[in-house]
């Protein structure tokens, strides 16, 4: 059941905090407040050190730059991480493992099976999707909260997930100012400590040399599946049910996959959510 519920708190962070689920515009259509920026995090708890965001193209391409050092049951690791988000693909590469993988950006994929639907069903789309966050939330005993905190200048959104996991949001958009999680006696928490307007260099968007990114087919068909599926529940909510649940869902960090037990769980999670969207759309 833990590994169940780490799987539901990344689904609904996922959901809640793409703005693709709430609002009148969709995710792909968004604007940030900036054209480019540079952020840089405090990391503190199960991990201890920085991270670094850059932005650019109104947030089209991101740089993240992690490094930190976490102390499991006694052991200490060093963890140096970059990752690169285009509106294609998503690049991570671990340099204390001199490892590199390549994925299509799940919202390509959303994209692509937005645009081959008619405009009846993208108006469908857009009605259900200012609902769906609020809801998928408060079926995941969550909850949003619009411009609950003033961040560095910036209004933001609380998200609050089960187990009292919460980020704040600068509103509208899904860039983090402040992340606390709180889940089965791991605590991390993760503030933004100051945000730079100022043209990013070039450099930070280099890939590391010596570092090959191998492409995961697996991965790829997942994040397909889940935008499919995506779509599929913003269209028409009442037939989630009907709706194959993602197959094998992987969880990071090569946990085992979910069990059929755990999958119907997560259905019920699921329905239990869309339940909620109708309530409040019949409100």
């Amino acid at each position: 059941m833990k590994r169940l519920c780490v799987v539901s708190i990344m689904i609904a962070s996922w959901m809640v905090s793409t703005p693709a689920f709430a609002g009148d515009e969709l995710a792909w259509e968004k604007k940030l407040p900036f054209k480019n920026a540079t952020i840089h995090y405090s990391i503190k708890g199960i991990e201890d050190g920085t991270e670094t965001l850059y932005i650019r193209d109104n947030g089209k391409e991101r740089a993240t730059y992690r490094e930190t050092v976490s102390n499991m049951m006694g052991m200490k690791m060093t963890n140096k991480t970059i990752v690169f988000k285009t509106p294609e693909y998503i690049y991570s590469y671990d340099l204390e493992k001199q490892q590199g993988f390549k994925g299509v950006n799940p919202q390509k994929y959303m994209i692509e099976e937005y645009n081959r639907l008619s405009a009846k069903d993208k108006e469908k789309i857009r009605e259900n999707a200012k609902k769906m966050g609020a809801a998928y939330a408060e079926g995941m005993g969550g909850e949003i909260q619009q411009n609950a905190a003033k961040l560095l200048g910036y209004d933001c959104d609380k998200v609050e997930i089960m187990g009292g996991s919460s980020t704040y949001l600068i509103h509208d958009t899904d860039v983090a100012l402040k992340t606390e999680m709180n889940m089965m006696g791991m605590k991390l928490t993760m503030v933004a400590e100051s945000v730079d307007k100022d043209k990013v260099d070039d450099k930070v968007f280099q890939h590391p040399a010596g570092i090959s990114a191998e492409a995961n087919s697996q991965s790829d068909e997942m994040a397909q599946n889940m935008a499919r599926q995506a779509i599929a529940m913003l269209k028409d909510p009442e037939n989630v049910k009907n709706t194959p649940m993602m197959p094998q869902m992987a969880v990071p960090g090569g946990q085992p996959e979910m069990s059929k037990e755990d999958q119907e769980e997560m259905m019920q999670q699921m329905e239990q959510m869309m339940k909620g969207m109708k309530g409040k759309g019949a409100q």
